[in-house]
């Protein structure tokens, strides 16, 4: 299953995914977008590789992986193999806009899971609508006068105010005149809170 999850998240990134391995479990063969080939590796099997996840539980198999692209020049992840890889992936959590990376470099992929899942619990949907109402009013502070520091002054009031709590409570009139308190205008947030 890890290597379902890798595969997920580099089909989500717009990555062409192809899958080397003599037994290809049923939730990878179903997945169209994969080009799947059943058969044991082989060195010549990166040919064309910008990057290589190696997730076999064969360690001879995923050395000679890290060995052949580390000829090639390939980035290339074991998992759980910190020593083979010439990158590690993060855990991620993903709220809308908002983006958060947490590693361990490697060492432990199980706390890099449990922190990211602590962390996460913390991280409410109001974050990614605040994410979101601050792009869109984004290029109309850029758009006034005032340099950088007031900009930055307009944006730090944004993001220190009550606005997260009105956001979180779905407290539209609350959420609106703080943002008219900070912008001087009215901002129409029917397309973009939720509630």
């Amino acid at each position: 299953m890890v290597a379902y999850r890798k595969i997920e998240t580099l089909l989500a990134a717009g990555a062409k995914v192809k899958v080397i391995a003599p037994a290809i479990i049923k939730e990878i063969s179903s997945m169209r977008e994969v080009e799947i080939v059943e058969k044991d590796y082989e060195s010549g099997d990166l040919s064309g590789a910008v990057l290589v996840i190696a997730a076999t539980d064969d360690e001879s198999t995923n050395l000679a992986v890290s060995e052949d692209s580390s000829v090639l020049r390939i980035f290339c992840n074991v998992v759980d193999k910190p020593s083979l890889c010439s990158f590690i992936v993060p855990s991620i959590i993903e709220k809308g806009p908002i983006k958060i990376a947490i590693s361990t470099g490697g060492v432990s992929p199980a706390l890099s899971r449990k922190m990211r899942r602590e962390i996460g619990g913390c991280i409410g949907d109001e974050f990614a609508t605040l994410a979101m109402i601050m792009g869109k009013i984004r290029p109309l502070v850029l758009s006034r006068e005032g340099g950088h520091e007031n900009h930055k002054r307009i944006f730090d009031v944004l993001v220190n105010s009550q606005l997260i709590d009105a956001i979180k409570e779905g407290d539209r009139d609350l959420a609106e005149k703080i943002l008219f308190e900070a912008l001087g205008e009215h901002i129409d947030l029917e397309e973009i809170m939720p509630c």
